[in-house]
């Protein structure tokens, strides 16, 4: 098979490294552009001699054209976005910018330099809360700006897979978690809370989400490039398995062999937060032919071998 180009957008990210190296094991030619805003060179370290890096801003379309015409991608992943929720919250226009109109750049231009299909991260943020699992046919009904702002995306890709001879795929990603994460969420919030503390400080700790290993996303997300659909599409990324806080702090308590204590706090509370949110995998299933291989348990104890935290001295006598 001859090398084709592949182009990730935020690939200096948490899930964009993961995705680099994915591309690269298939053997792709693999250039990525990010504006370092929250990936790092130091992410791309290993692979710095076998991929094209671009520092540019998706919302800079001269400098994105001139990419896409230099690299003349067949598949592109459209990873660039704001998507830590405390931040979109607190800058929705920047927010609505990036995720909305960084998009229609991206994948206008993709399709424009003869990209034959996009996938673009989407998120399970755009589902209402019910305690069965989501399906792809649901009404969206995004609760903050950072899942308005992925509707948006979604009607972007759409539109631009009607409009032109590339297909795009809406992989609407679950929580994600792993190495090398860039934002606070929880779990590498609880990492970073049990380094030498007794206790942790959590916001809402029964509300439950479906969480997903970093290199499981980024496989499932090169499968979804391989689809020999065409138009639009919109596929889960996520177990159908779903954990509260609580449980996580209990599956990472057995791991260490320590006891934890968690206490809430009402500063860290979100006004609005969802009770459930997990993955219907059955489209995942169906088109793709596999789904998400590492466990919860599996995968936070790869995580804390890798933040160094799996030997009980490292971590200050925690105890209830």
């Amino acid at each position: 098979m001859i090398p084709s180009n592949v182009l990730i957008t935020g690939g200096a990210g948490f899930i964009g490294r993961a995705l680099v190296g994915e591309c690269l094991r298939h053997g792709h030619n693999v250039s990525v552009i990010d504006n370092l805003c929250a990936g790092t060179l130091e992410n791309l370290r290993e692979f710095c001699d076998d991929i094209v890096f671009h520092e540019i801003d998706i919302l800079d379309a001269g400098r994105v054209r001139t990419a896409m015409e230099a690299i003349r991608p067949e598949l592109v992943f459209h990873l660039a976005a704001h998507h830590f929720i405390p931040f979109c919250n607190a800058h929705p226009e920047a927010t609505l910018r990036v995720n909305a109109e960084g998009t229609y750049v991206v994948l206008s231009e993709a399709a424009r330099a003869g990209a034959r299909v996009a996938v673009s991260a989407s998120s399970g943020a755009l589902y209402p809360s019910q305690e069965a699992p989501l399906r792809e046919e649901l009404d969206v009904a995004p609760v903050d700006v950072y899942g308005l702002s992925k509707q948006l995306m979604e009607q972007i890709a759409r539109f631009i897979a009607t409009t032109s001879e590339m297909s795009c795929v809406a992989a609407r990603l679950f929580n994600v978690y792993g190495p090398f994460e860039t934002n606070p969420h929880l779990i590498p919030d609880i990492i970073a809370g049990l380094r030498g503390s007794r206790t942790l400080y959590l916001g809402n700790t029964h509300t439950k989400r479906d969480y997903i290993y970093v290199d499981d996303v980024a496989a499932l997300l090169y499968r979804c490039a391989q689809l020999p659909t065409s138009g639009y599409t919109t596929i889960n990324i996520g177990t159908g398995v779903e954990y509260s806080a609580d449980e996580i702090v209990r599956e990472i308590a057995g791991i260490l062999q320590s006891e934890i204590e968690v206490r809430v706090d009402a500063s860290r509370r979100r006004a609005v937060d969802k009770l459930y949110q997990r993955a219907d995998t059955t489209r995942l299933e169906n088109l793709l032919g596999t789904t998400a291989r590492v466990t919860l348990p599996e995968g936070l104890e790869r995580l804390l071998t890798h933040e160094g935290l799996t030997s009980n001295r490292q971590i200050s006598d925690v105890a209830v």
